[in-house]
């Protein structure tokens, strides 16, 4: 056989595979969707009132499989005490200066002041407790569900 006949699949066999892959691609990219929130669509549900405590679930939900984030508003003297969480927490503050400490007994002079844009991670299992001092102050958190806070009880 003329090897000079074979020469056109050798072209287009990959020119197929490359469209086979486009295709594939563009289907998954079609498929996926963003997750977005904006300000205005960010719904607040009152925990507490004194002092004032709200929540905001962004994504996913922490009693489920999968990432889930939220934000926390919090007025001066809120005050979380010690307790742990089964998975890693990211924690960035968006406004405000939030205190936390690790520990399964809340000391006050353990207490770190993270200013707005600081960010921070609490590994799985570490006991940890946190604070609002002054003003009002709004921090999100985000995890890998199911998860849970486990408080930290002292005798």
């Amino acid at each position: 056989m003329n090897p000079n006949l074979l020469r056109p699949f050798g072209v287009i066999s990959p020119l197929m595979a490359l469209c086979i892959a486009s295709a594939a691609w563009a289907q998954t990219v079609e498929s996926a969707r963003i997750h977005a929130v904006r300000p205005d669509e960010i719904s607040w549900v009152e925990l507490r009132k004194t002092p004032a405590l709200f929540r905001a679930v962004i994504h996913g939900a922490q009693e489920k499989a999968g990432p889930f984030t939220f934000r926390v508003r919090a007025a001066a003297g809120h005050r979380l005490l010690p307790h742990t969480h089964p998975d890693d927490r990211t924690i960035t503050v968006l406004a405000g200066t939030y205190w936390s400490a690790v520990g399964d007994t809340w000391d006050d002079s353990q207490l770190v002041a993270y200013p707005q844009g600081s960010f921070y991670v609490v590994p799985a299992g570490v006991p940890h407790y946190s604070a609002v001092l002054e003003g009002e102050t709004i921090f999100q958190e985000s995890g890998i569900g199911p998860s849970r806070n486990d408080m930290v009880v002292k005798p």
